[in-house]
């Protein structure tokens, strides 16, 4: 009886020409939007969804492939930035450059989480600008089958009679200060003599290496397009772990490692929300989440006994490393020096 009623009304305003009013357009979601500045490969996204769950704060997350894009993004985009995760070498450029806002700790209650150690190491002893995130190590990946031994060195990976097919980072500080500590000289040397010999070096290797990688170096030996690949360690690690054939090693003759930290762009819409996810990552249980899924290491030290045995052991090995003096961190230099850098890697390049 009820439809055939609903029928009959229907049909009468249709003839009678009412009109029934249109239904009220959906609203816009009302929840805040940070945005966050990252490399693809050193997020959790179950993290960023709980994030939201929690806060009610939605996240939109824009990635960069190297130091260079995220500067030129953050300098030039129209994109505003509330959050971003860049290395130590870039953040204590964006703080000389006054690009930086100042944290606000009361919002932050887990700094006490944070290694000391990284304190006493940081460009910004007291957390000023920017926070801990994650720590990582320019490695050797290779295919065991294609090499037919194991590769512990910068020379047996850049050995011409062995060399196939070749991945190096597309990144002028960290190829030219790899090669730069494999010639006995310091990655953050200004020396144009020191510069121009890694360059000269790099030249000389350079009709063997098939690909510079833009931060996808790992997908590249995955796919097997290439035989080794110089890359970040948490990206050839999470590869490894999909393949037994696909090794990982720390160069013998040392490497590079960078700190990753969380910072606040001056003129961010959401400073607070911002500093409301530096908390939340903080959390040891979602310090512990983030390391396990991106493999790199934490200065969360909350976090550490939550670690997986595999992660932990080669967190172990890494910082012994660091204690042999043969991890060099990458340093911001003049912008003269970094104009030399950045001219010889466009030779390297071409």
């Amino acid at each position: 009886m009820l439809p055939r009623l609903i029928s009959t009304i229907l049909l009468c305003c249709i003839l009678i020409g009412c009109t029934i009013p249109p239904s009220p357009p959906s609203l816009p979601s009302s929840l805040p939007v940070l945005h966050i500045l990252n490399r693809e490969t050193s997020i959790d996204h179950a993290l960023l969804v709980q994030f939201t769950a929690e806060t009610g704060v939605d996240i939109a997350y824009h990635t960069y492939r190297s130091s260079e894009e995220a500067y030129n993004l953050l300098t030039t985009s129209k994109q505003g930035y509330d959050l971003i995760i860049v290395s130590d070498e870039l953040a204590e450029r964006l703080r000389r450059e006054q690009r930086l806002a100042v944290l606000n700790h009361e919002r932050i209650t887990h700094l006490n989480n944070i290694d000391p150690v990284f304190a006493r190491s940081s460009i910004d002893p007291g957390y000023r600008f920017c926070v801990p995130y994650l720590w990582r190590i320019v490695g050797l990946g290779y295919r065991y089958s294609a090499i037919g031994r194991e590769i512990e060195s910068l020379a047996a990976a850049f050995d011409l009679a062995q060399i196939k097919r070749m991945a190096l980072i597309d990144d002028a500080r960290v190829s030219l200060g790899l090669v730069l500590i494999m010639l006995g000289y310091s990655p953050n040397t200004s020396d144009p003599v020191a510069i121009g010999a890694a360059r000269d070096w790099l030249l000389t290797v350079r009709p063997y290496i098939q690909y510079l990688a833009a931060n996808d170096g790992q997908d590249m030996l995955q796919q097997d397009r290439v035989d080794i690949v110089v890359e970040w360690s948490g990206d050839l690690l999470q590869v490894a772990r999909t393949d037994d054939n696909l090794r990982f090693a720390i160069p013998q003759e040392g490497s590079l490692f960078t700190v990753d930290s969380m910072c606040i762009p001056t003129g961010s819409a959401q400073q607070a929300a911002a500093e409301q996810f530096i908390d939340f990552i903080l959390d040891a249980e979602n310090g512990a989440a983030l390391a396990n899924t991106t493999r790199y290491g934490t200065p969360n030290q909350a976090a550490w006994p939550l670690l997986d045995a595999e992660l932990q052991a080669q967190i172990q090995h890494q910082q012994t490393l660091e204690q042999r003096g043969l991890l060099f961190r990458l340093i911001d230099v003049d912008p003269a020096v970094r104009e030399l850098y950045r001219a010889a890697w466009i030779e390297v390049r071409q």
